[in-house]
């Protein structure tokens, strides 16, 4: 009867900590669908297009410009997490100045100027490298710490700032992204404003303790936020920033309530799986049932996206916006196959299993890059599109047959 009720209130704390999260996100993403027939109107497809390469950018410095410290969060003891937070805002710090010697030089200029467009100033690259890593850190920080309703405040302060800028200030829609990012700051003060002497000494030896996330789990993490970013970069080069901007608007409307509830339930499955895991029991049994709900609310997504996607868009874009109902199940199915499967990424980190991880990574880079180099250009987008579910849903069916082995 105990054991029944503990599993009874392990499974209503799960659900409480996943609407907490998944209601925060929601706000925010609220807040911009109510703003996007404004930004529809006030910018044009080409702009998002260049704000959507941008994005690409920013999200790669999300995963990575902390050198994956925030995630050895998930992995470190109760007594050692605040040393860790630090380790994780100063690499985001050394990142950033990394990336500002690296833009100012003539090569890499060049560099990041193919790849966000000439019209961006590069010195953004290093400023969303530093606030993106602290924004990241932070909020990984309060999920570990259980504070599931700071974590809550940042993802809908980050997409509402963003919206309100976007519409009243004169920064475009890069500056409104990086000032939405800001939101992070005053929270990542509160937690630091608690911190002891003693936690700054003991920042370098954490550091060299857990120098297997650098190491390891970062080159993962730049393979699979690069990945995520190909697709966007490749219609924008090889086809118009109009493409890049219909695709990349599209997937962000269509995909958000989907990747809300995948985004609750993995962090929450991290805190839950970890503490799981830390007792010294098999988190797979916890691990399919979150992945058998994922598919569930997948192919509900799948089948609204085909009876309402092209109406609805149709409405809230405007008439000079892509919104036919083929190409926006196109748009939406490589993000309901990463959906189904990205919630449970945790596992490879809370069992130490970064080796396995990292070669699924490579693997998944050179089938997408792979794709991506061959056909983009030389085939219509609609067939290119069609390559790349028929890649993602493979990927992600050998991915979930790794992680469901690692969990045991």
């Amino acid at each position: 009867m105990h054991i029944k009720s503990s599993s009874r209130l392990a499974r209503s704390q799960f659900l409480r900590h996943m609407a907490t999260i998944a209601g925060g996100s929601a706000a925010g993403q609220l807040i911009v669908l109510a703003a996007t027939p404004f930004l529809s109107r006030i910018y044009s497809p080409a702009q998002f297009g260049e704000y959507a390469v941008f994005l690409a950018v920013c999200n790669v410095f999300v995963a990575v410009a902390c050198l994956r410290y925030d995630a050895a969060l998930n992995a470190s003891a109760d007594n050692q997490i605040v040393r860790v937070f630090i380790v994780a805002c100063l690499a985001a710090a050394v990142t950033a100045a990394l990336v500002l010697v690296l833009v100012s030089s003539k090569w890499g200029e060049e560099l990041f100027r193919r790849a966000v467009g000439a019209q961006l100033n590069p010195s953004w690259i290093a400023a969303a490298a530093l606030i993106c890593g602290i924004y990241q850190a932070t909020s990984t920080f309060a999920i570990r710490r259980g504070q599931f309703a700071w974590s809550s405040i940042l993802r809908a302060g980050q997409p509402a700032m963003f919206s309100v800028a976007a519409i009243t200030l004169p920064i475009g829609l890069v500056g409104s992204c990086l000032l939405g990012f800001l939101t992070a700051l005053p929270v990542a003060a509160k937690f630091i404003s608690g911190l002891r002497p003693a936690d700054m000494r003991d920042v370098i030896s954490e550091a060299w303790r857990l120098r297997e996330f650098p190491l390891m789990s970062l080159p993962t993490s730049i393979l699979d936020t690069v990945s995520l970013a190909i697709p966007i970069w490749f219609i924008s080069s090889h086809y118009s920033p109009m493409d890049a901007g219909n695709y990349a608007q599209a997937q962000r409307l269509l995909a958000a309530p989907l990747m809300l509830f995948a985004l609750a339930v993995g962090q929450v499955f991290m805190k839950r799986a970890g503490d799981i895991v830390r007792a010294g029991q098999s988190a797979r049994g916890f691990q399919r049932r979150v992945v058998i709900s994922l598919a569930v609310a997948t192919c509900v997504g799948l089948v609204c996206v085909g009876l309402f996607g092209s109406p609805a868009l149709s409405l809230l874009l405007g008439s000079h916006w892509r919104t036919d109902t083929a190409f926006l199940l196109l748009v939406f199915a490589p993000v309901a196959a990463r959906c189904c499967v990205s919630p449970v990424t945790g596992i490879f980190i809370l069992q130490r299993r970064l080796r396995i991880c990292a070669i699924w990574q490579t693997f998944y880079f050179l089938m997408t890059s792979g794709l991506f180099w061959t056909f983009a250009g030389d085939v219509s987008l609609e067939h290119l599109l069609v390559a790349y579910v028929g890649s993602e849903f493979f990927c992600y069916v050998v991915y979930l047959h790794l992680a469901d082995r690692v969990a045991l």
